[in-house]
Order: structure tokens, then C-alpha cells, then sequence
């Protein structure tokens, strides 16, 4: 296989000042701190409740799209394995409540009962069977933790 090298042009003015802005951005990100964590926190939650609230439409025949029960499956177990790592020290904010950091100890035991019904449902999906009892489950744990940690 042969390569053939071309010159590269040079950049102008616009691309120059567009990296400029890009870097200047990228820069100022750390300094979102608290604020940046607990936006991007509501995001993942957010996101969390929409995979929930799809299975849901799909699991009581309100849409036909059964083929896409899998997908929402596997991105609630993948978002449920990362929820605990969006409560650090310092993100306080956004609909979180003090308590998250005041009895972290609860707090993490709720979010090992989101990952382990998460896991169920996703084992239950894969076996074929009736998934409704961990759909099920995964809500209570959802709740569990909105009850005592999160503002509504």
C-alpha cells in the first residue's frame, strides 16, 4: 500500500481564532467546579428516568417497539453502574439534598440496590422471562433514593 503525503494548508485567521476559542473554553471548565457536576449529575438522571419511562411504555403495549426494550435495558444498567460516582464531595447542588453527604453510608447502600436491580433486569431480559417483577424492582430503588435525597 502506498501513502501519498499532501500538504496540509496553512490555517487562516478563522481557524486560528476558532482554536483560540476552543482552547480558552476547554480552560475555563475545571473552573464549573460544583455547578458543572451537579448540571452534568441531573443529566445522567434525567436520562436514567427517560430509559425507565420507555421500557415502561413498551412493558404496558403503548408504543410497538418491543426490539428496542433491549437498548433501554442495557443503558439503565450501564447508567446505574456509573450513578455513584456522581455524588463527590463538593457537587453538592442541583436537586440533591445535604443528606447524600450527611449519611453517605445509606445513600451508597441505595445505589448498590439500583445497580443489583438494574442487573436483575437486565438478567431477567436475557432469560426471556417475565421482566416485570424487576422492572418493578429497579423503580422501588429509584424511589428509595428520591424519597430521602433528591428535591422534587
Amino acid at each position: 500500500m502506498r501513502v501519498t503525503s499532501f500538504p496540509l494548508p496553512r490555517p487562516g485567521r478563522l481557524e486560528i481564532l476558532s482554536l483560540a476559542l476552543m482552547a480558552s473554553t476547554i480552560a475555563a471548565m475545571p473552573a464549573a467546579g460544583a455547578e458543572g457536576a451537579a448540571e452534568y449529575r441531573e443529566h445522567v438522571m434525567e436520562s436514567i428516568g427517560g430509559h425507565m419511562q420507555a421500557s415502561a411504555d413498551i412493558l404496558q403495549q403503548k408504543v410497538d417497539h418491543q426490539d428496542h426494550l433491549r437498548l433501554h435495558v442495557n443503558a439503565l444498567t450501564d447508567m446505574a453502574g456509573i450513578a455513584r460516582t456522581l455524588f463527590p464531595e463538593g457537587s453538592e447542588g442541583g436537586d440533591a439534598l445535604p443528606a447524600i453527604w450527611e449519611d453517605p453510608d445509606d445513600f451508597s447502600n441505595r445505589l448498590t440496590a439500583l445497580e443489583e436491580a438494574a442487573a436483575e433486569l437486565k438478567t431477567a431480559m436475557n432469560d426471556g422471562g417475565d421482566i416485570g417483577p424487576a422492572f418493578q424492582k429497579v423503580g422501588q430503588a429509584c424511589k428509595g433514593c428520591h424519597d430521602n435525597y433528591r428535591d422534587e
